[in-house]
């Protein structure tokens, strides 16, 4: 079709905005913007400026010849989309038959795109993003694009290069800043690199789109003119026009279905899965009522403060909150407290300073409820019981009971150890639990998905407060590892990229079998030693120790290991390679609910470097995180990708029930298993145990001491 034409078709559609009549009072839901084929937001091929909502997860299936697309695509921020895609050539052959059979193409991808400017009433909002940005360079691409809303429509027009510029329609505008703008190199073969003399040269293109929503019928048009021609590694896509058209039909909020004739010739189906996690949205219970005590049972409590302390042991047992400690004495009340329950701090113990007031003399002025993460008392919380009991009537808002309270770092000397009540303790302490779970090796030349489903048991044993053995088997039920024939190539020793063996032969595994120790010498000073069989693939011992100043949004950290590398059985046996791996971490709270950890050191693999790693955590909990590591390998010595990176999700299980679990499910995106970059898997890490537990937490959470 002639770009004439397009033109006038987008011209007809405008026109016939001022005939629309507003049916927004009426849609059954609103029309969220919708995803392009390769994840992130746009319109079919072509991206647009728009953004996903914050908070939102998506994922994202289209399927055409030659190339089918799976990606998840993440919006840490209003302004930021993060995609991670997989795409599988059907007509490029993953190597010889003699390796990988019939088995095709599979290439990996990462996206980014962030909005530079709002729309506003009279002018688009634009963004500007990279496709294929660490990735092979197949779909390398950069574009700078804006979309302006005329009630149910929506245009968009924008400038592409790479991929996005093969129709090479105009001369690149930045031609005239110099000559490098002018060609583009092929990237290198080893891929995952950051060609930036690459980007926003060679070819360019103009391309545009347009979307037309019917949010009353759940339907969403869209037209655009295509200057993509992604032909990658010998694949050849057949172009008989630019122009492609779509529909989008959205079932819900959280489901979409769309189809399209693009290129003339090619159908293609897409479906979309999305979620928010901006906040958690199904209702969770709300803390008990308890009944006040008359003035003959506080007499009571005056004459036998046992008859307080078991009490208040029994209600708060009925929210799974332990008492570790309390004393009362004349005027305040103090109460240390634990829960396996909870994923914050601060709900535990608004409702344990909730039974306390009921509970308590009315002579008890003030209530300090000292909260443990673990072994260690991680923050002491000094609320008026007046004050409280207000807030709890909403006579006070949250923001003036936080600042009529305190919140502190507990003494060196935990309450436990001097308080006087004390809940008898019996050691040693057993506790287990079993659950099936998934070990999957994703993208690999001899399928797309190997997996194996098996049995996980975990067990604890506690012979004091802060010794503990944990052990974790694995049994497994069934896999497809057997079809597994790619041995590692790897010039490094073979740290991770012998996986498939581990695979293969850990069908009844020990995952781990190790002895911990916990301490706190001096305040704010953290330390853990562990022995044994650390992660599956590693055995050893050494230990950690973190700063963690509670009045301060950093913490500083180091650990060091000597291990020696597992049979893969994953049982008794070890194998010959051995090494020590040490690093010194620094962790910093950077505004935007965005934390930083970098770590420097030495790897499992002997190579020396740093990790930057970046996450956002959300009020809900939902965490989504970006890494990266370079290493003194060089990209030749590392192989395919160069360096070590990927991103991580991380979602709290209370999202997804009617109460509280302190469960979280990880779900990281590793483009590939090698050996530059690796790190000792470590558990019951400090920073995971303490790192987010100081004022800065305590006080981001502070809302959820009245839930």
């Amino acid at each position: 079709m002639p770009t004439y034409k397009f033109w006038l078709i987008a011209i007809s559609l405008l026109i016939s905005n001022f005939f629309y009549s507003s049916i927004i009072d009426y849609y059954p839901y609103k029309i969220s913007p919708s995803a392009s084929n390769y994840g992130n937001t746009g319109i079919l091929e072509m991206p647009n400026a728009r953004m996903m909502p914050e908070g939102q997860l998506r994922f994202n299936f289209s399927s055409s010849f030659p190339n089918e697309f799976t990606s998840l695509t993440a919006s840490p921020f209003p302004w930021l989309e993060a995609t991670y895609r997989y795409v599988e050539i059907k007509n490029v052959k993953y190597g010889p038959a003699s390796f990988s059979g019939n088995q095709s193409l599979k290439d990996k991808g990462f996206d980014i795109k962030t909005l530079i400017k709002k729309e506003t009433a009279y002018f688009p909002a634009v963004s500007i993003g990279f496709r294929d940005i660490a990735g092979s360079g197949e779909f390398s691409s950069e574009y700078i694009v804006s979309s302006k809303k005329f009630g149910p429509l929506d245009l968009s027009l924008g400038l592409g290069w790479g991929v996005l510029g093969t129709d090479n329609n105009i001369t690149n505008p930045l031609e005239s800043f110099g000559d490098g703008f002018k060609t583009r190199d092929d990237n290198s073969e080893l891929g995952g690199s950051f060609t930036v003399s690459n980007w926003f040269s060679g070819n360019t293109a103009l391309f545009g789109g347009i979307e037309y929503d019917l949010p009353k019928r759940g339907l969403r048009l869209k037209m655009e003119y295509d200057t993509s021609n992604p032909d990658a590694r010998g694949s050849v896509t057949k172009v008989d026009s630019r122009v492609n058209v779509g529909l989008d039909y959205a079932f819900s909020e959280s489901l979409d279905f769309s189809a399209a004739l693009e290129r003339g010739s090619q159908f293609r189906v897409s479906f979309r899965l999305k979620g928010n996690f901006l906040r958690d949205s199904i209702p969770k219970p709300r803390p008990k009522t308890i009944r006040r005590l008359n003035k003959e049972q506080k007499d009571r409590i005056l004459e036998d403060d046992a008859v307080f302390y078991t009490s208040l042991n029994v209600n708060l047992k009925q929210e799974s909150i332990l008492i570790q400690a309390a004393n009362l004495k004349k005027k305040e009340i103090d109460i240390a407290i634990a829960s396996s329950k909870f994923p914050s701090v601060t709900r535990p113990v608004g409702r344990a300073a909730r039974m306390a007031a009921a509970l308590a003399p009315d002579e008890v002025e003030k209530i300090n409820i000292f909260a443990m993460n673990g072994d260690f008392e991680v923050a002491k919380f000094s609320i008026g019981k007046d004050y409280f009991e207000k807030a709890d009537r909403n006579e006070l808002s949250s923001a003036e009971l936080l600042s009529l309270s305190e919140i502190t770092s507990p003494d060196l000397k935990p309450l436990y150890e001097r308080a006087a009540f004390q809940p008898k303790v019996t050691f040693p302490e057993f506790s287990w639990n079993m659950s099936p779970a998934i070990n999957h090796q994703i993208g690999g030349p001899e399928g797309f998905y190997l997996g194996e489903l098996l049995w996980k048991i975990d067990t604890s044993v506690k012979f004091k407060r802060n010794l503990l053995l944990y052990t974790s088997f694995g049994i497994n039920i069934y896999d497809t590892f057997d079809e597994l024939n790619n041995p590692s190539q790897s010039i490094t020793p073979k740290v991770r990229s012998d996986i498939q063996e581990y695979l293969k032969e850990g069908k009844q595994s020990i995952q781990r079998m190790q002895l911990e120790y916990f301490g706190q010498p001096y305040k704010d000073i953290f330390t853990r030693l562990d022995f044994g069989y650390l992660e599956p693939m590693f055995g050893g011992f050494g230990g950690e120790i973190l700063y963690r100043p509670f009045d301060k949004k950093y913490s500083i950290g180091f650990s060091a290991h000597m291990v020696k590398q597992r049979e893969y059985n994953q049982l008794f046996k070890f194998r010959d390679y051995s090494t020590t791996t040490g690093h010194l971490g620094i962790y910093y709270d950077l505004p935007y609910q965005v934390r930083s950890n970098i770590l420097i050191g030495k790897y499992l693999a002997g190579d020396k470097g740093v990790t930057l790693d970046l996450s956002r955590r959300f009020k809900s909990g939902f965490t989504l995180g970006v890494f990266a590591t370079k290493t003194s390998l060089s990209a030749e010595e590392f192989g395919e990708g160069s360096f070590d990176k990927g991103f991580y999700i991380s979602v709290p299980t209370s999202l997804f029930y009617a109460d509280y679990r302190t469960g979280i499910i990880t779900f990281g995106l590793h483009p590939l298993t090698k050996d530059g970059g690796a790190v000792l898997t470590k558990h019951n890490e400090l920073i995971s145990i303490v790192g987010d537990q100081n004022r800065n937490s305590m006080t981001r959470d502070w809302d959820y001491l009245l839930n």
